[in-house]
């Protein structure tokens, strides 16, 4: 039985596309580069498109090594956090399995803790998890797994479900040793997921049922 659930941020609760353009836009903006529109942007990041590619697109690829620089700078700073939105229906399924009595773990890839806990207060999910565990973007998915270990010392890997919605959770899982459930509302398309065989595969959060475990 599913006693932990475990989530990743950006993507299975967070819709974060807005974001993650605004961040690029500014940045071509400041080299008087045209981005290109929002929906190419979003699917060529889905489809793990090389950013150098992504900046060709608008002519600007002699700009990657100050965009790359740039964009860690930015894309955690308050103004563009306010552009992320709950995915539709997150909130009543997390309060949802509160109620059941599960125990609910938040682990993301963030750079600035104060700013992830601002941004989880103004979203009012701030309470709604038992733990907010942040891991540095270098570490992926086993750097994500040793931080949820080092917390949870007595975790039980096979009463726990790791959510996520790309290949960094499907490591941490499987580096955890419990079952990951991929959703494909975020940063990677149905088929890249279906290539790295999660246990199971859905368009959101909403849609995980417990019970298939």
């Amino acid at each position: 039985m599913i006693q932990t659930v475990i989530l990743d941020l950006d993507g299975p609760i967070l819709e974060g596309r807005f974001r993650h353009y605004a961040c690029y836009e500014q940045i071509l903006a400041t080299y008087s580069y045209t981005p290109i529109a929002l929906e190419k942007y979003w699917q060529m990041k889905r489809e793990r498109v090389d950013r150098r590619q992504l900046l060709a697109a608008s002519g600007a690829e002699s700009i990657y090594p100050d965009f790359s620089r740039m964009w860690l700078d930015l894309i955690e700073q308050p103004c563009f956090l306010a552009l992320d939105q709950l995915q539709p229906g997150v909130i009543e399924k997390l309060q949802l399995w509160r109620g059941k009595g599960l125990q609910l773990v938040l682990i993301t890839l963030r750079r600035h803790s104060k700013h992830l806990n601002e941004q989880l207060v103004r979203l009012g999910i701030h309470d709604i998890f038992d733990y907010v565990l942040v891991s540095e973007y270098s570490g992926g998915g086993t750097g994500k797994t040793q931080q949820v270990k080092n917390v949870l010392t007595d975790i039980t890997p096979q009463q726990c479900l790791w959510i996520g919605d790309t290949e960094v959770d499907i490591e941490g899982a499987r580096a955890l040793g419990c079952p990951i459930w991929a959703v494909t509302c975020g940063l990677r398309t149905e088929s890249y997921l279906q290539g790295l065989s999660p246990d199971f595969l859905s368009a959101d959060v909403t849609q995980v049922v417990l019970e298939r475990w």
